[in-house]
């Protein structure tokens, strides 16, 4: 008990020296001391040389006539170390004031949430030290609510399809009645059929979803690996055009391939490939119906004193109202949200198959793919004329692809 007692004051002590140290170790007081200690030295310097050259100047006087001149010096030097170390004080004080606020702010933001600002209107360096803490805090926040978003809509594009499948194996496995005669078991047959036609879908859906997110995710924390190497843009979109053939007839659309020179670009063949299936298969999706056509082409443009390659995917569609163009290349934004989740007939092997409209991730993934290759994309689209989407890629020679294939795979590999 008496060392519980003994221990008490002892810690008391010791809290006590911590913050005296803590105050005699701050900036405002090593600076107070810093100008204390300079002033003095400046007055003893210039104290000692005033009272050698008045005694010099009167050679004749004796010390004791001195000793006034002298109490004077030091009354006046003792005057102005006062003064000095007052405003000493207040001047460390005022300098270490954006300090003491960017502290409180960062403590604040720790504490709460990354919407408070320093917004310090200096120009000196801790001014710019404070602008510095403001776009970096600016940056955190966008990246911070970029991913609850992303979170927060991957969750409600899973649950959709998992409902569908939820429900769908529900039906199948509820069976029915023990089929009876050869035709009621094959009605149960097609019944089956059916809806593992719709699991499979769906589940091709969710395939494609997740991989769309995977994707994105590494596109945001820069660790893509990419595989850099001379692309003919003719070849890739041809061979997406032939793929999409058979789907675009079965659809009732004129899908078709014009003039196109030969686009030679450096980069990732397999984004690359992506990137124009993303644009092909979303002009098939919204440009349903007979007499609807798409029509994929290429050409060449100097913009500047560069080269580059122009594909256009152009549809006669419904086309984009204005106000959603801005946002289009969002994730998980479209322009209707009644045909979000709508699903489009297809006839394969005598079954009807329904082929959900798309993950919302797509042109978000055009987009992304387009500016890791120093390229952009465009949109010219007129509601009920339909849309026009164009990739622009920066073109190289195929003898100096090679040669540039270094310095270009440091800026592909973000």
């Amino acid at each position: 008990m008496r060392d519980r007692h003994r221990k008490q004051p002892e810690r008391h002590n010791q809290t006590l020296w911590q913050q005296m140290y803590f105050h005699l170790s701050s900036i405002r007081i090593r600076l107070t001391l810093w100008y204390i200690v300079t002033i003095t030295s400046v007055l003893l310097l210039f104290g000692g040389l005033l009272y050698s050259t008045i005694a010099k100047m009167l050679p004749s006087s004796a010390p004791g006539d001195l000793l006034p001149i002298a109490r004077q010096i030091f009354l006046l030097g003792l005057a102005i170390l006062l003064f000095t170390a007052a405003s000493s004080y207040w001047l460390a004080s005022r300098a270490m004031r954006p300090v003491r606020l960017i502290t409180r702010t960062a403590q604040e933001i720790g504490r709460t949430d990354l919407s408070r600002r320093f917004h310090l209107t200096s120009r000196d360096e801790l001014g710019e030290l404070a602008g510095t803490f403001d776009e970096m805090l600016n940056r955190l926040e966008a990246v911070l609510s970029r991913q609850r978003q992303f979170t927060a809509d991957a969750s409600h594009e899973l649950r959709t399809p998992l409902s569908i499948l939820t429900l769908a194996t529900n039906r199948a496995l509820s069976g029915g009645s023990k089929p009876e005669t050869y035709k009621q078991a094959l009605d149960t047959i097609a019944a089956y059929r059916q809806e593992f036609s719709l699991i499979q879908a769906e589940t091709d859906h969710m395939t494609r979803l997740v991989n769309d997110l995977l994707l994105l995710a590494r596109a945001d924390i820069e660790q893509t690996i990419l595989t850099p190497a001379s692309v003919d843009m003719s070849e890739v979109t041809l061979e997406v055009v032939e793929r999409f053939a058979t789907l675009a007839r079965q659809r009732g659309i004129d899908l078709s391939f014009g003039e196109f020179p030969e686009l030679c670009v450096h980069g990732d063949r397999l984004l690359l490939t992506l990137m124009v299936t993303n644009l092909i298969d979303n002009a098939l999706k919204y440009t349903s119906g007979i007499g609807n056509r798409v029509f994929v082409e290429g050409s060449t443009a100097m913009r500047g004193e560069k080269a580059w390659g122009r594909i256009w995917i152009e549809d006669n569609g419904p086309g984009i109202a204005e106000e959603h163009q801005s946002y289009l290349f969002e994730r998980f934004y479209r322009v209707d949200a009644a045909r979000s989740h709508a699903s489009l007939p297809v006839e394969e092997e005598g079954i009807q198959k329904e082929i959900t409209s798309g993950s919302g991730l797509g042109l978000a993934i055009v987009q992304w793919v387009a500016q890791v290759h120093q390229g952009e994309i465009r949109l010219r689209s007129t509601v009920g004329r339909g849309s026009c989407f164009e990739i622009w890629l920066p073109l190289v020679d195929g003898s100096d692809s090679d040669e540039g294939g270094r310095k270009d795979a440091l800026y592909l590999q973000l």
